[in-house]
């Protein structure tokens, strides 16, 4: 496990009376002449390609209007061709009705490939303003285009934590919205627009419950987290302004990588991050960890200069499942690519189950995996 120590200078394994307790989407735009001439080395001409993917996208465009018209025939007139996605897609519409979501940000559809075309629209929604976050959520629609017509549509959002909790406490203290407004049958809901309004309602109900209780600390009182771990090979130190420069390098040279492996998001890492961004996000890292809400570490070479990734210690962000904590790292393209990843992994989880007072742990998209986590 390597030297670790707390605060205090004393090392862990010292310390006595441990507690028992303890649409998101990837955006890879490509231009249309890259597109183009992919397709044109397989035989296929440029400009027929070209216009293909415009058509595309002219549609796409015109089927997410139709969405916002809130009318399911000028939807359906788009989905004929969508399969079992069509029904699905129009679900979401009445449910984006009763939830009377309104447009914030639209910034227009982009191709993916000559036959994937991605729509993110930002927009108010009442179940979110019911719970009481300055956010607005980015729904994102992917749709999958054969010969000019749409054959299927799905979503991903970016929900905050606080929507995940929520709809647990509904689940646990209002079962009448799951067997009424909210019911379904054979997976769909019956009526997706009162579900919307009842899950508004619930969630206002929730925030009451919230407000009400007491505030549970993410760590007990008597633990101290380590401020530094040493192992052969690396060592871990609290993000910080100290580190900035390292951190920035580390994810700034892995882009890309991390947008698939860890965000699942163009939104970071990204390009236009400014070393002011760099500072801020560790002056924010460093004041959770100083006021014991969350901790994050650099993992740097044994001789501190490069750091190969970062691990994050967060309380978990859907409740109700039996976490207590919520565990994520990443590492650099480059030490992804010399097996780093799974090592700091399966190192991490030995780390959480010897040092830290956390008797159930959750790994999203490792232990469980994405899918699992993400219908939780």
């Amino acid at each position: 496990m390597g030297k670790i120590y707390s605060a205090n200078g004393i090392r862990h394994g010292q310390v006595k009376g441990r507690s028992d307790k303890g649409s998101t989407f990837k955006r890879k735009r490509r231009s249309l002449l890259a597109s183009s001439l992919i397709c044109a080395a397989a035989g296929f001409s440029t400009a027929a390609v070209a216009d293909d993917m415009e058509a595309n996208l002219a549609k796409a465009e015109a089927m997410i209007d139709s969405f916002y018209t809130f009318d399911p025939e000028a939807l359906g007139s788009f989905l004929t061709t969508a399969g079992d996605s069509a029904a699905g897609i129009l679900s979401y519409q009445a449910w984006a009705e009763g939830g009377n979501y309104k447009v914030m940000n639209r910034p227009g559809c982009t191709a993916e490939t000559a036959e994937l075309v991605v729509c993110p629209v930002t927009v108010q929604d009442d179940p979110v303003v019911a719970l009481e976050v300055d956010f607005h959520v980015t729904d994102t629609f992917h749709l999958t285009f054969e010969d000019g017509d749409i054959v299927n549509v799905r979503t991903s959002s970016n929900d905050q934590p606080i929507y995940y909790e929520a709809r647990v406490w509904i689940r646990e203290n209002l079962p009448e919205v799951d067997a009424g407004p909210c019911k379904r049958t054979d997976g769909a809901r019956d009526t997706p627009g009162d579900c919307a309004r009842a899950m508004a309602d619930g969630y206002r109900q929730f925030m009451v419950a919230k407000k009400a209780e007491p505030e549970i600390p993410f760590i007990p009182a008597d633990f101290e987290p380590p401020v530094l771990v040493e192992t052969d090979k690396f060592k871990l130190v609290p993000l910080g302004p100290e580190v900035v420069e390292l951190d920035y390098q580390a994810y700034m040279s892995s882009i890309e990588h991390l947008q698939e492996t860890f965000t699942r998001s163009n939104r970071w890492p990204r390009e236009d991050i400014t070393a002011e961004d760099a500072m801020q996000d560790m002056l924010n890292e460093q004041q959770r960890f100083e006021n014991r809400e969350s901790f994050a570490y650099a993992v740097l070479s044994s001789d501190g200069q490069r750091e190969m990734g970062c691990i994050y210690v967060r309380p978990v962000s859907k409740k109700g499942y039996g976490y207590e904590a919520q565990v994520s790292l990443w590492v650099t393209s480059a030490d992804y690519e010399a097996g780093f990843d799974e090592e700091l992994y399966q190192w991490t989880r030995e780390w959480l189950e010897q040092e830290w007072p956390f008797p159930d742990v959750a790994y999203p998209g490792r232990d469980p995996e994405w899918h699992t986590w993400d219908q939780l």
